[in-house]
């Protein structure tokens, strides 16, 4: 059973929510005021190979996102949306990207079959939704803008999340950082203090319906469950297993402090990477949860534990009040994000040790600070903080106030130690602050190309809901960055394997006689290896692979993040390459013998390469000018996550 779904018994004494028995809301149709929307577009998706197993005989599969290709319009007779990408399903829901034609504003559009709700009691569920949700206003709270139904379908048109949720964050990283503990927890708490005092009991808090606008912002969603509070208490058992409150599984009345409970379990799952209950038996886990059988980390600060046990007092009236909760220590002299990057779903922030040091004083450890306690998905972050402070030492004595041909063509020794984001970063923007502005008759030009390529990502593979990235480079290396941040390739020819652990030791052994502990990683490498050979086109053209010899130990992936625009990747030698969706272009900055090389791939597979002072020298035609513009963004961000100072 999955201890993760949400479930609801019987409410018969909860069905004050009544509705017509024409239909929902007896075909009603409204909506709210525009003012307050926001227009979402961009989102991080999972491709891959559609969960396939590696003994699988299938060889039709292809990465692809989920999408459901068959658009169709759907009106309310005052607004029209196109029903778009498929976002997920639950319930007796299927939910869709709507866009309203008439304002190109994105919503997430739950779409019920009608005949799924036949029974009255399906129908007065979705009608207490609609009634509670609808009247529901606030920063933190998923915005319900317009319910409407037609012969076959209801339609709840919601404000879009596009980052998707918590879930999906932990589903990623497995736990999180304290600092981003306490950006999520804090918003989640002005969510339910918000809720509770419009006297609504959400019932079925969990990573899962904690939604994350574009801008991660936290947002409470799926108001299925929730009930108002009308002086009597409630006594139904709803929710899902792994956060339901003591009382609620006793049967006893309850209230509002059901929701503190689970906000202490999200807290627990926040922190440690599942929730402090949670057993493969589900009456293993109500028995756990009966008695108050849990233990927590030592890797847990001291404030962070003991508010949890404030939160998980097995007796409603002894657990901390929900506005007291962002008060607590656990927010005292330590350091919270008031924003975190979108990469934070998929890799964990090396926050940087200035404003971490200044919040020390209370704090917990440089340990719990930058440490998740887990494996990253596409990422290769510090784990301590003394690490991040030997980088920000060695940063401090880079300087960048030099001239342009000195900073776009250092040394050996500068490029060794320039080679972080940080540096490429600032060596990206001087090149595009330093290009001469064409004038109004001119067509820019790219200086002549160089005979130089470097060594790319010539075909890749996005499997990360199972084993993790998967990738060929130019000179015919294959890898795999798994989703414990382990690595695993073979040279251009086969003859040996390298694996990189989780602590950057590498081993090399040849092919034949692979240590029996990595055969099942071997495996995994084999089998990406041909997918890719069967299934893929290279990237860009054999003749213009790299100049460069192959070198040991092999390039690995640093980290990689996919978003609904492009895929970027940055390979363990500082080189990026952003390959971009739409027009199948691919844009590759590395470090050369004389300077930094831009390498563009364009849309037919055919390369170019130009030396960077060169393009800040003469310029560049648009097409490579913006990407490196897109680049500079890319860049910055993961100098952020790296916790550098800009």
């Amino acid at each position: 059973m999955d201890l993760n779904s949400t479930m609801e018994g019987p409410s018969p004494g909860e069905q004050e929510h009544a509705c017509r028995e024409t239909g929902i809301l007896a075909n009603e149709d409204w909506r709210v005021d525009k003012k307050s929307s926001k227009k979402d577009s961009m989102d991080s998706g999972v491709a891959g190979l559609r969960d396939q197993h590696l003994n699988s005989n299938n060889k039709s599969c292809s990465g692809c996102t989920d999408t459901d290709s068959s658009e169709i319009e759907v009106s309310s007779g005052k607004t029209t949306y196109l029903k778009g990408k498929f976002l997920g399903k639950g319930g007796f829901a299927h939910v869709h990207e709507l866009v309203d034609l008439s304002t190109r504003i994105v919503y997430a559009g739950k779409i019920i079959p009608k005949n799924r709700i036949t029974k009255p009691h399906h129908i007065q569920k979705i009608a207490r939704e609609i009634s509670i949700h609808r009247n529901l206003v606030h920063k933190n709270v998923v915005r319900l803008h317009h319910f409407f139904e037609d012969n076959a379908n209801a339609y709840i048109v919601l404000e879009n999340c596009s980052r998707k949720s918590l879930f999906h964050v932990l589903k990623h990283r497995y736990s999180v950082t304290e600092p981003e503990a306490r950006y999520y927890l804090r918003q989640l708490v002005e969510g339910v203090k918000y809720i509770h005092s419009q006297k609504v009991i959400h019932r079925d808090l969990k990573p899962g319906n904690m939604l994350l606008s574009e801008d991660m912002v936290v947002k409470l969603g799926d108001f299925g469950l929730a009930t108002l509070v009308d002086g009597n208490k409630k006594v139904s058992i709803c929710g899902t297993p792994n956060y339901i409150a003591p009382e609620v599984l006793n049967k006893l009345s309850y209230s509002y402090e059901a929701d503190v409970w689970a906000i202490g379990c999200i807290l627990y799952a926040m922190l440690v990477g599942q929730p402090p209950f949670e057993t493969a038996s589900l009456k293993e886990t109500y028995s756990r949860i009966v008695n108050n059988k849990y233990t927590i980390p030592l890797t847990v600060s001291e404030n962070g534990r003991k508010l949890i046990r404030q939160l998980l007092q097995p007796l409603p009236e002894n657990r901390i009040l929900v506005e007291k909760i962002n008060g607590h220590d656990f927010f005292k002299n330590v350091y919270t994000p008031d924003t975190l990057s979108p990469l934070c779903c998929y890799t964990a922030p090396a926050f940087n040790t200035v404003l971490l040091n200044r919040h020390m004083a209370d704090g917990p450890t440089p340990v719990d600070m930058t440490s998740s306690g887990s494996a990253k998905v596409g990422c290769n972050t510090a784990s301590t903080t003394k690490h991040v402070t030997q980088k920000n030492a060695l940063l401090a004595k880079i300087t960048f106030k030099q001239k342009i041909s000195s900073v776009l063509c250092p040394d050996k020794i500068g490029r060794k130690k320039e080679n972080n984001a940080l540096a490429l970063y600032h060596i990206v923007v001087g090149c595009l602050r330093s290009m001469p502005l064409p004038s109004e008759n001119s067509t820019p030009v790219n200086p002549n190309p160089v005979t130089c390529f470097p060594i790319f990502v010539s075909k890749w593979i996005d499997y990360s809901n199972k084993y993790g990235f998967g990738f060929q480079l130019s000179d015919k290396s294959v890898g795999v960055l798994f989703n414990d941040n382990t690595r695993i390739s073979f040279n251009p020819d086969r003859s040996q394997v390298e694996f990189h652990d989780v602590n950057g030791k590498v081993t090399a052994h040849p092919n034949h006689s692979v240590p029996e502990p990595l055969h099942q990683r071997l495996a995994v490498l084999e089998y990406f290896l041909h997918y890719m050979q069967e299934n893929l086109t290279d990237g860009g053209y054999v003749s213009l692979r790299s100049n460069e010899k192959h070198r040991s130990p092999i390039l690995q992936m640093k980290r990689w993040v996919r978003t609904n625009t492009a895929i970027i990747m940055e390979l363990s030698n500082g080189t990026l390459q952003i390959n971009f969706f739409k027009d199948h272009t691919k844009i590759i900055i590395s470090a050369g013998k004389h300077g930094y090389l831009v390498t563009y791939i364009n849309g037919e597979r055919q390369s170019c390469s130009y030396w960077l002072h060169q393009i800040a020298q003469v310029g560049c035609e648009k097409n490579i000018s913006n990407r490196l513009k897109f680049a500079a963004a890319v860049l910055r961000e993961f100098a952020e996550l790296d916790g550098e100072m800009l």
